[in-house]
């Protein structure tokens, strides 16, 4: 998924009034806790090194992927609705929207944790 692809899909099921510029803000945010607690200490290639940093896109611009694959991409969109409920004092659907973040996030991190070795992990031998 791409940022303006979350945006348009948050915009689409949760009305606001919040700015574009916040709303790439806040997928900043949450695709740097992505780089930072899961993909850096997990196995990573040295293209995963550097957390990407999104800004609006250039019209015509290619724009590039987000961290999350497709498969747990609501994680995004869930995140931006929970920061528009927090703005509007909507606590019940805040909570909502976190929960449902939260699920995606966790089944992101198990599927990633199952595929890449933690960067702690030691081979040893038992006799």
């Amino acid at each position: 998924m791409k940022p303006t692809e979350a945006m348009e899909l948050a915009d689409k099921l949760k009305a606001n009034m919040m700015s574009d510029t916040l709303k790439i803000r806040f997928l900043n945010e949450v695709e740097a806790r992505v780089h930072g607690e899961i993909i850096m200490k997990h196995e990573h290639t040295a293209a995963q090194e550097e957390c990407p940093v999104y800004g609006l896109p250039e019209p015509g611009a290619e724009e590039p992927e987000m961290l999350v694959p497709d498969k747990y991409a609501m994680m995004y969109v869930y995140w931006l609705e929970s920061r528009i409920d927090e703005q509007d004092r909507e606590w019940d659907d805040y909570n909502n929207h976190r929960t449902l973040f939260e699920a995606e996030w966790n089944n992101f991190f198990d599927s990633y944790i199952r595929e890449h070795m933690p960067l702690t992990a030691a081979a040893t031998f038992r006799v």
